[in-house]
């Protein structure tokens, strides 16, 4: 497989409530033949109102050892119904864009506050991979 002819595949994960519940944690898994990767971007289409105090939903791309390896996308508090909250946003939430694994772990964290938590949204993560 070449860098200069990737095949790029956005992972819709579906809607997470990044405001209550519990972590979730998914698999990502390279398409057959391929090794190696690169992260191109993390997304959240936010479908409810962000609202957290002392620490804010996110997205973490990594490894089974390592949870945030690669990526950790902070969606802010304040995030309104209907914004996308991506790697433009969160100017350093990719840590280390080159892949080198054939399964990624992704865990996606809600947001805590001492008072009401709230937000949900679709994540994506797009991945060219070589």
């Amino acid at each position: 497989m070449s860098y200069s002819n990737p095949i790029v595949i956005t992972y819709a994960l579906g809607e997470f409530d990044f405001g209550g519940g519990s972590a979730e944690a998914l698999a990502i898994r390279a398409p057959a033949g391929y090794e190696n990767g690169r992260i191109i971007d993390i997304g959240v289409s936010v479908s409810e109102v962000f609202l957290t105090g002392l620490t804010n939903g996110h997205v973490q791309v990594g490894t089974s050892g390592d949870a945030d390896a690669y990526a950790k996308l902070v969606v802010p508090s304040g995030q309104a119904d209907a914004s996308y909250c991506n790697t433009q946003v969160d100017t350093d939430a990719i840590i280390n864009a080159d892949v080198d694994s054939t399964e990624l772990e992704v865990i996606l964290t809600n947001g805590t506050d001492s008072g009401t938590v709230s937000g949900k949204g679709h994540v994506s993560i797009t991945i060219a991979w070589f």
